[in-house]
């Protein structure tokens, strides 16, 4: 059975931060995922994590300057002390949660260059990045995000990101697909998922358009899931959504699916 992970950014917002590991535990997920835990003590969440018998899946690492709208570093010449400052407070608190992946935002193009144009620099600091993980265990991961939610990304194909990936040719580095982003971006999903399969070590769902329950929109996912079963895919599938109501009310699209317990069945901590 696939692996639900609860995106805590964004499921349960109707709770404070710190309670909503809580709450996805005792609706039966197993795992959650955090975009930007660094305004959280490192301390409370773990304990959380604990207590509620959670496995923290995947985090990004600082994304830069939020005031600037940053949306990583790597791809900026010029920002080597940056970058590599994220890295260490990436890792702190990777090592302090327990997380074994972390995925790389590699940031907006400087103005007027194109991919080709920072692809020397991408490549080093990819290459820095999971040097520097490695010998913690810590896998990195390379996301596309689409220009229409982020028009000066540097890396929004999926192909893009799997030269990268190929070129660099280090274990520790993987890709992490979310199929919200790359259906708005480029569609053709599941011939995404079988030519890049083996690439492939963590998804993330959402419905388009409004990225709330994929149940809704256009995205057939009961076969894109079905699918990932049949591939015997064993990463974390990511509910990175926005509910439209309730959160509990709004999973039962994993109840019916079996993806996770029925309400009043599900796992406590």
């Amino acid at each position: 059975m696939l692996k639900l992970s609860a995106n805590v950014s964004l499921l349960f917002g109707e709770l404070r931060f710190i309670e909503r590991f809580r709450a996805a535990a005792e609706a039966g997920f197993s795992a959650v995922e955090a975009m930007y835990p660094y305004d959280q003590r490192v301390d409370d969440m773990a304990r959380e994590l604990r207590s509620s018998g959670l496995e923290l899946s995947v985090m990004n690492l600082p994304p830069g300057n939020a005031e600037s709208a940053e949306k990583g570093l790597a791809a900026l010449p010029g920002r080597q002390r940056d970058f590599d400052r994220s890295l260490e407070l990436g890792l702190e608190y990777a090592q302090g949660l327990g997380c074994k992946r972390v995925h790389l935002l590699t940031g907006n193009l400087p103005p007027g260059a194109t991919l080709s144009d920072v692809r020397s620099t991408l490549t080093k600091n990819i290459e820095r990045a999971v040097r520097y993980f490695e010998p913690h265990g810590i896998i990195v991961l390379l996301e596309p995000l689409s220009r229409q939610m982020l028009p000066g990304y540097s890396l929004s194909r999926v192909e893009d990101a799997v030269s990268l990936i190929e070129d660099i040719g280090a274990p520790g580095l993987r890709l992490q697909l979310d199929l919200y982003h790359t259906q708005m971006e480029q569609g053709n999903l599941a011939a995404l998922i079988e030519r890049y399969g083996t690439h492939i070590d963590y998804i993330q769902i959402a419905g388009v358009p409004g990225r709330h329950e994929p149940t809704v929109g256009e995205i057939n996912y009961e076969f894109l899931l079905a699918l990932l079963q049949r591939r015997n895919f064993t990463g974390w599938v990511g509910c990175e959504y926005v509910p439209r109501g309730g959160t509990l009310d709004g999973l039962q699209w994993a109840r019916d699916w079996g993806l996770l317990p029925q309400r009043g069945a599900a796992r406590r901590s």
